[in-house]
């Protein structure tokens, strides 16, 4: 696992949202699992960049020192 920093932009605020911290993860795979596990709303879609670069599939591999941004984009009417 790979110790990386996290943050996440643009998630509907409440009062437990994380919004940055350092987290182990093995790709952003597990990084999607669980922020979907913690706040389960199913019309969200994930945008993700790793180290500055926007990343085309959710399984990309970190490693130690990475920083990855999730930013949350509602759908829906």
């Amino acid at each position: 696992m790979a110790k990386i920093k996290l943050k996440i932009v643009g998630l509907p605020q409440k009062a437990d949202t994380l919004q940055e911290s350092i987290v182990n993860a093995s790709n952003t795979q597990e990084i999607i699992q669980s922020i979907e596990t913690k706040y389960p709303e199913d019309y969200y879609t994930f945008n993700i960049l790793v180290n500055g670069v926007g990343v085309d599939t959710k399984s990309k591999n970190l490693h130690d020192g990475d920083e990855v941004v999730v930013v949350p984009v509602m759908s829906g009417g």
